[in-house]
């Protein structure tokens, strides 16, 4: 289940590699996020995070990071909750992510529990504590 679930989200990811043919919507405008812990290990880096999410109001998220042979590329999947009144969203995820000049970058295919899916690119620049995340319309 597990390599058919990763190699449903490498067909979705390669198309990002054609996104000069396509446009994706956007599900809100680009949104920032503050890292609140960072745990480095040797099998996998833990990232949690906070901010506000637009439609998804308060923002609480989990990635969990394992690497490729290189060290500075690998699989994220990880989760997140969202709190707009008393209503939660409940989202999970899984992509990849990849380290160029200091700056880590996410893409994630994110399940929310209305329904809906998302194509999230996540910039990470650790010096600045910092995560953006643009949410594309996928569903």
């Amino acid at each position: 289940m597990k390599q058919l679930l990763v190699g449903v989200i490498a067909a979705f990811l390669s198309i990002t590699v054609h996104a000069d043919a396509m446009t994706l919507e956007k599900r809100q405008a680009d949104a920032t996020m503050n890292m609140t812990s960072l745990a480095l290990g040797d099998e996998e880096t833990v990232i949690t995070a906070e901010g506000d999410m637009g439609v998804y109001g308060r923002v609480y998220v989990t990635y969990r990071l394992t690497y490729d042979e290189g060290r500075r590329s690998g699989a994220v999947t990880g989760s997140g909750r969202g709190a707009v009144g008393n209503d939660i969203a409940v989202g999970s995820f899984s992509g990849r992510w990849e380290l160029i000049d200091g700056t880590l970058t996410m893409r994630n295919i994110v399940a929310i529990n209305d329904g809906t899916f998302n194509l999230d690119v996540i910039t990470f620049r650790p010096a600045d504590r910092e995560l953006i995340v643009r949410a594309y319309v996928l569903k």
